[in-house]
């Protein structure tokens, strides 16, 4: 039995660059950086890390105001990307599901946590005015697990089979290589796949606790984050959303749907290793085998839209284990210097991208990008954006628990 392809034919963002694919490509383009100084932050004891990429102002008429209440800032986001891709995709107007088989059709998105503002707020609460009495009747909406998924679907009346991932970093991308999955296996004809966080001091303080997060620029952010660079010191956090559309081949055309690149496929695993500290060859292992799942060489990847948050320990080993992979050394970058790392959405804001990449024949460069750490030198990191012609791309995601994630991307074109 012929397996079916699968196609991305809608997206939307949110994002510290911009709220539609079109400004956010843009800016891109042009090596702009979200990233600020939260002078806010100072007033909390020990924290290190004052730089944040938050998303741009964004408009949240779109949802019924009755829809709102259960929504936190990151379920927001999440709503107003998934309208966006299905609008794209050509699922929207009075009556979106009229002509769509929702059983056959899965909503597949998460986040890192629940919303950790209204986690904070909550347990304020609770133990400084007298328990539970004090809780409104929404909070728990904003911060259980399934929070984002299941808020888009009552804002975009979707229902029908939900799923809700949430492996930090790397939420998105594994959403959608299962979505990829599933379509494949004959499951489910079209998935809304993706991902949404939103940024608190809270976040920066994780990754400041275990010495991941950058310190050294906090009065020049637009310094930082430095991915592969000799003089990087840790990550930025960001928030936004990402929202893809995927859809089997059969599928699209029976609806007269344009495609925008093909889901060609994917891996992730888990290599029981650190709950923080990245290994090289777990990546070896996650990139072989998505290669090997989307039936596709090393030699036939035209560009590496790497991970590297910036962390010393992270860009060496995914430098070193991309090297190892490709050994005709494609243009390598990771956007998270433009950005930001918007943590659960990262995988598809960054799938997103790469689509605008593919479709333009332009590969953005680092950001920050001045002296090339020399154990990273085994790729070909780029420092300038680069044209040409690149057809298939790979995407790497890594999360704390030894999460790896890898797929790629084919173009239409």
């Amino acid at each position: 039995m012929t397996q079916q392809k699968v196609f991305v034919t809608g997206t939307g963002v949110i994002s510290s660059l911009g709220n539609t694919v079109e400004t956010m490509f843009k800016n891109l383009i042009q090596g702009k950086s979200g990233v600020q100084t939260m002078d806010d932050w100072r007033i909390y004891n020990g924290l290190n890390s004052l730089l944040m990429a938050p998303a741009q102002p964004f408009d949240i008429s779109a949802i019924p105001r009755k829809k709102r209440r259960s929504m936190s800032r990151m379920a927001e986001m999440g709503a107003l990307a998934t309208m966006t891709a299905l609008q794209q995709a050509g699922i929207s107007g009075e009556n979106p599901w009229q002509e769509i088989d929702t059983d056959r059709t899965l909503m597949i998105m998460g986040s890192t946590t629940g919303s950790p503002k209204t986690l904070e707020d909550h347990f304020k609460k609770l133990f400084d005015k007298g328990g539970p009495e004090s809780q409104t009747s929404t909070a728990f909406f904003k911060i259980m697990n399934h929070s984002v998924p299941a808020n888009v679907a009552m804002a975009v009346d979707f229902k029908g089979p939900l799923l809700s991932t949430g492996s930090a970093c790397s939420t998105s991308s594994q959403a959608m290589i299962q979505a990829w999955e599933l379509i494949q296996a004959g499951v489910y004809d079209l998935a809304i796949v993706g991902g949404a966080d939103e940024a608190y001091y809270t976040s920066a303080a994780i990754f400041d606790t275990v010495q991941a997060a950058s310190t050294g620029y906090n009065d020049q952010p637009l310094e930082s984050p430095r991915p592969f660079d000799r003089d990087r010191d840790g990550l930025v956090i960001s928030e936004g959303a990402g929202i893809v559309v995927l859809e089997s081949e059969k599928h699209m055309q029976k609806r007269g749907a344009t495609p925008l690149a093909e889901f060609a496929g994917g891996a992730y695993l888990c290599d029981g290793y650190h709950m923080s500290h990245p290994i090289k060859d777990s990546m070896i292992h996650s990139m072989n085998l998505a290669l090997k799942r989307a039936n596709i060489t090393a030699d036939s990847i035209d560009y590496v839209n790497a991970h590297a948050t910036s962390t010393v320990l992270g860009d060496r080993q995914e430098a070193q284990a991309i090297g190892s992979v490709f050994n005709h050394r494609p243009p390598v970058s990771s956007l998270k210097g433009h950005f930001g790392h918007s943590l659960a959405a990262c995988g598809t804001i960054e799938a997103i991208s790469s689509i605008e990449m593919m479709n333009a024949g332009v590969v953005i460069a680092n950001r920050n990008l001045k002296n090339l750490d020399p154990e990273c030198e085994s790729i070909n990191a780029l420092a300038e954006n680069q044209e040409g012609r690149y057809q298939t791309i790979l995407s790497n995601n890594f999360a704390f628990g030894g999460m790896n994630t890898s797929f790629i991307l084919k173009s239409c074109q």
